[in-house]
């Protein structure tokens, strides 16, 4: 693949982009694609570096980067553009002093795949749709009241959500809005194509991922029904902030699509497990401590993790006192894999699958 002709067609379209009006302050970071083996920054291939892994944003040379991972040839380059600023969002909260950030370590054994939270959040899909398809202030104060609600009685999942909502769900919204400048009518249909999917109870197990929707038409529901400002950086999750004066409301019975997808969900996750356990030897056997993985759909069922990309470890289950030192003793390797972990993060087994 012509990696430099990609990063020129993407650029062309960078430099189309009114950056503060997507975000307050918000200036281009530098951007690289890369394959297997190279990747390609302001002029010049270079082997892949060991930090580019997925695509997210990264350190490297001591700035601030976003990264993108091509397997194949680009179909929609306008696409590609919006996704590629969503990762600069990320290395520009992280050059601005980002605190918001979700504990996924924790979250990965104490998130709780209820229907009842999951109800409620499909309910609040359908007040969102409300909000943003027609102008229904009823449907807003429901939404709010709904969300305070979950607060209270679900407040690690709700509080585990507000943090992906303000990462992830702004930087989901940041780029649905450079295809609003790119290419209108794509982000129409993007953002139908969004509330839809939102009603799909599928789509909240695992949790994550439809959060980063979830966050960017909450966002679009604060824009259009309040004053609240949801640029900046402070401590507060937006999604937190904006319940200051909600009042909460009973709890909507559990949904039996939401029950049905829990437990195919669940069935899946285990299959998986024994599916990739029966093919063999385990690739580690012993006492190590998961430390990094692929947040975005990795998932525990009490028993074994369900992991995609790559897993970072270290040896024994002893962890040292700084990150520094955590991060320079870890391994990495690369592919899909269950691990037989506890709650702690100690793995005894792995299995690639």
């Amino acid at each position: 693949m012509d990696l430099a002709s990609v990063y020129g067609r993407i650029e062309e379209r960078l430099e189309k982009i009114d950056f503060p009006a997507l975000f307050r302050d918000f200036c281009r970071f530098p951007f690289a694609v890369y394959d297997e083996t190279r990747a390609y920054m302001e002029g010049a291939y270079f082997d892949r570096p060991a930090e580019f892994m997925a695509n997210t944003s990264v350190k490297y040379n001591g700035r601030d980067t976003a990264i993108w991972l091509l397997t194949e040839e680009p179909g929609d380059y306008d696409t590609l553009t919006s996704k590629i600023v969503h990762e600069m969002l990320h290395a520009f909260q992280n050059a601005s002093g980002e605190t918001r950030w979700a504990d996924e370590r924790g979250a990965l054994v104490k998130y709780r795949n209820d229907p009842a939270n999951v109800s409620a959040r499909l309910e609040e899909a359908a007040c969102m749709k409300a909000c943003l398809t027609g102008d229904s202030p009823e449907a807003f104060r429901r939404l709010l009241s709904l969300r305070k609600a979950r607060q209270e009685r679900f407040a690690f999942e709700y509080d585990y959500e507000a943090r992906i909502e303000q990462i992830e769900g702004t930087a989901n919204y940041v780029e649905l809005s450079v295809l609003a400048q790119l290419n209108p009518g794509l982000a129409e249909k993007r953002w139908e194509g969004l509330l839809e999917k939102l009603a799909d109870p599928a789509r909240y197990f695992p949790a994550r991922a439809v959060t980063y929707m979830t966050g960017a038409a909450m966002i679009a529901c604060l824009r259009r029904y309040t004053d609240m400002d949801t640029d900046g950086f402070t401590d507060t999750p937006f999604a937190e902030a904006a319940l200051a004066d909600a009042v909460p409301c009973p709890l909507p019975e559990a949904d039996p699509g939401a029950e049905a997808c829990l437990a195919e969900w669940r069935k899946g996750l285990r299959e998986t497990a024994e599916r990739t356990m029966a093919k063999g030897k385990p690739v580690l056997e012993g006492e190590y401590r998961m430390i990094a993985w692929n947040v975005y759909d990795g998932c525990w069922d009490g028993q074994y993790a369900v992991l995609t990309a790559f897993v970072g470890y270290i040896d024994g289950t002893q962890l040292p006192e700084t990150d520094q030192e955590l991060f320079a003793m870890m391994k990495v390797i690369q592919g899909n894999f269950v691990a037989e972990v506890d709650e702690n993060l100690r793995i005894t087994r792995l299995w690639e699958q």
